[in-house]
Parts: structure tokens; sequence; C-alpha cells
């Protein structure tokens, strides 16, 4: 786990980047992490946004903090039921229950609409 330091002009939010799966997609292998962390304009509600990383080809030795890793992000809050106010912990815990559930098919899902997101940006 690791956290994460969302910086928006002078205000400084903090979160969670979790590594929750590994997977499969045409014989390549893929880590599926979620970020959580607070709204900026929502300080009390939690959001998640699913990041994807190939992990094919990396040499976990020669990893630098400065190494371009690739990645497809893709906000996956309206997909996540949780009660906005309730407490951080029971909001963190209930989107961990769920990410827990997510299937397989479901993550090949996410990665192939943010991958698809990724390219009509470009």
């Amino acid at each position: 786990m690791a956290q994460e330091d969302y910086q928006d002009e002078a205000e400084e939010t903090y979160g969670l980047a979790l590594g929750f799966r590994i997977f499969e997609v045409d014989g390549k292998l893929f880590l599926a992490e979620a970020e959580i962390a607070p709204y900026v304009d929502a300080p009390d509600e939690l959001g998640v946004t699913l990041v994807f990383h190939p992990l094919d080809g990396i040499n976990p030795v020669e990893i630098a903090e400065d190494v371009d890793w690739p990645s497809w992000p893709i906000d996956i809050d309206d997909d996540l039921a949780r009660s906005e106010s309730d407490p951080m912990e029971s909001q963190f815990t209930a989107i961990a229950r769920q990410l827990h559930t997510l299937s397989v098919d479901q993550l090949r899902e996410y990665l192939e609409e943010a991958r698809e997101n990724a390219e009509s940006a470009n």
C-alpha cells in the first residue's frame, strides 16, 4: 500500500493506492490498483479510481521513481455503493469489500474501457 499525495493547486489531498488483483488478458499480466481518496469538492466522501498497470517485462530490481510505468485509469465511483454520510473508515470498508468481489471479467471490461478512453484522449 502506498499513500498518494494528490496536489490541486494549493490544496493537498491524501489517499491510498492499493494494488488488489493481478489478472491476465491475452496472455499478458496486469495489476489492478485502486486509488481511494476524498473528493476535492466533498472532503467527507471517498472516490475510487482504478488504475491498471502492465506487468510483463518489469524488472523489479531496476525500477526507479522516475520510470514512466504505463497506466490506464478509470473512475468507478458510480459503480460502487456506499453511504457518503458514513465515517471514512466505513466508506473505505464498503469500497474494499466491493473491490474484493470484482470478477476478472469485470476488471477486463474496466481495463478495456480505460484503454479506449486513453486512446480517444490522444
